[in-house]
């Protein structure tokens, strides 16, 4: 069987047998896809560094029947420092459940698989707050499925103008006749999520916001998910528990 090499992110592992791994990774040009690593979890295996969660790698590995057999992992970033804090952890741990959840099999995302690595490299640098860093990498994986929030001045029901009220139920920004069951959001909290939408991925991380406008930031993106994708971690949660806004 042909070799070929795969680069991707390792999202998911899991034991298989004595000695292997399975492996969920997210793969350029391929998206999501299962691998096998057969020794994978000896600790003298060549394997075992490669096939860890994070591990950004090139996979020497072969194709039958739409798996993959790993036979080398050359490793370009393993984002170990990830490991060594429990907030930074936690959110890419919560990062690679949402790409997981939402990644289809088999369909190229290679924008989600550089979203991730920002992500990551953003995660791994301590100036900047891990939540804020979550909250970003949400509004972007939203932009990126099509799924983004309507944050112009036009009301998200009717058009006329809307400046101060947001709702999760109607998608976006709405005028005072369609406020309610909305929120009256800070200006803050709305420049954050334009800025976010506006900007390339390699300058949407770079801003800071207040405790408060962070705070309204996650309440609105976890009803908006939830709502609209109908998808709810436990990780996502998890992230939250030990941190303060």
């Amino acid at each position: 069987m042909a070799i070929d090499t795969i680069r991707g992110i390792v999202l998911k592992e899991m034991p298989k047998g004595e000695t292997s791994k399975q492996m969920i990774v997210l793969a350029k040009g391929l998206g999501k896809i299962w691998m096998t690593a057969k020794g994978a979890r000896k600790q003298k295996s060549k394997l075992l560094a490669g096939t860890q969660m994070f591990c950004y790698c090139d996979f020497q590995a072969y194709e039958n029947r739409g798996f993959y057999t790993v036979s080398q992992a050359d490793i370009i970033e393993s984002f170990y420092d990830l490991r060594l804090d429990v907030d930074r952890l936690s959110s890419a741990i919560y990062a690679v459940d949402f790409v997981e959840h939402i990644a289809v099999s088999g369909m190229e995302q290679d924008n989600v698989l550089l979203l991730l690595l920002k992500t990551f490299q953003m995660l791994s640098k301590e100036t900047y707050s891990p939540l804020l860093i979550s909250r970003i990498f949400e509004l972007k994986m939203l932009q990126m499925t099509g799924i983004m929030p309507n944050m112009t001045e036009k009301c998200s029901v009717c058009g006329k103008k809307a400046s101060e009220y947001f709702s999760v139920m109607a998608g976006g920004m709405v005028c005072m006749e369609h406020r309610g069951g909305g929120r009256k959001i800070a200006s803050g909290t709305k420049n954050a999520m334009q800025f976010v939408f506006l900007q390339p991925l390699a300058n949407a991380f770079q801003f800071y916001v207040s405790s408060q406008v962070l705070k309204e930031l996650d309440k609105i993106l976890e009803e908006y998910i939830q709502m609209h994708m109908n998808l709810r971690l436990s990780t996502r949660d998890f992230e939250k528990r030990y941190k303060q806004y």
